[in-house]
């Protein structure tokens, strides 16, 4: 067999590393993962917020950057889409306790190599993180079967679509401010986040999810967002 398909795989150094974590005691676990392959305390860089990673990645060289997906001036999904934009050679492995659909394939669609949960133990993470080196890209075991799952239903949905006529209108049309928060919601924020962003209250978000749940005639995050593309509602 030729060694050619290896030669394309892309090696990825766990060091420098930047780990943008608020968490001090997830930051510690961190720190120790991080040891175990190599990248000691001098060699990682720590940022508490997507402002202060935004700055390190201005100034300095990654390796490789771990994300979490909750900070306090905004979420990681919207770091990593900023470092696919800036920073592309630096891979963005998420490290979250976040497991939503949204939230998980946001970050993907956002430009993450990986997605790992917090809950697993320190060796596991070494594991995980280790593969990249190798040009893995770590997911989650029980988020890969949720992606297996969700794929297959999309399939079976796209099918339905296919073998019928072109969607009909929406009954009721989405209000402008209905159709920014079906925006925000494809890009994994958080009811939190999105009254944070538009300067609203998190009820009245509550409110607007309702009235598109209604009007698209769904009753989840992911459906909600399959719909809105199918109506041409998202980009």
């Amino acid at each position: 067999m030729s060694n050619s398909h290896l030669e394309d795989v892309e090696v990825v150094s766990l060091s420098p590393a930047l780990v943008v974590e608020d968490d001090p005691a997830m930051r510690e676990r961190l720190a120790y993962v991080l040891s175990t392959l190599g990248c000691d305390e001098p060699q990682i860089a720590w940022a508490d917020s997507v402002t202060a990673a935004k700055e390190l990645l201005e100034d300095r060289d990654f390796g490789v950057a771990l994300v979490d997906i909750g900070l306090p001036d905004g979420s990681g999904v919207e770091l990593i889409g900023w470092m696919q934009a800036h920073r592309p050679r630096v891979p963005a492995v998420v490290v979250s306790a976040w497991r939503t659909e949204e939230v998980i394939f946001a970050a993907l669609r956002a430009g993450a190599i990986g997605y790992l949960l917090k809950e697993r133990d320190d060796l596991e993470l070494s594991i995980a993180l280790r593969s990249i080196e190798q040009g893995g890209a770590p997911i989650d075991p029980s988020i890969a079967r949720r992606i297996l799952g969700w794929i297959a239903a999309q399939q079976t949905s796209l099918s339905a679509v296919l073998a019928s006529d072109a969607p009909s209108p929406l009954p009721v049309a989405l209000t402008p401010r209905e159709r920014k928060i079906l925006e925000l919601v494809s890009q994994g924020l958080s009811n939190r986040d999105m009254a944070e962003s538009l300067s609203i209250s998190r009820l009245t978000v509550e409110c607007h999810t309702k009235n598109i749940y209604r009007k698209l005639a769904v009753t989840s995050r992911t459906e909600a967002v399959f719909q809105g593309r199918r109506h041409g509602l998202l980009r």
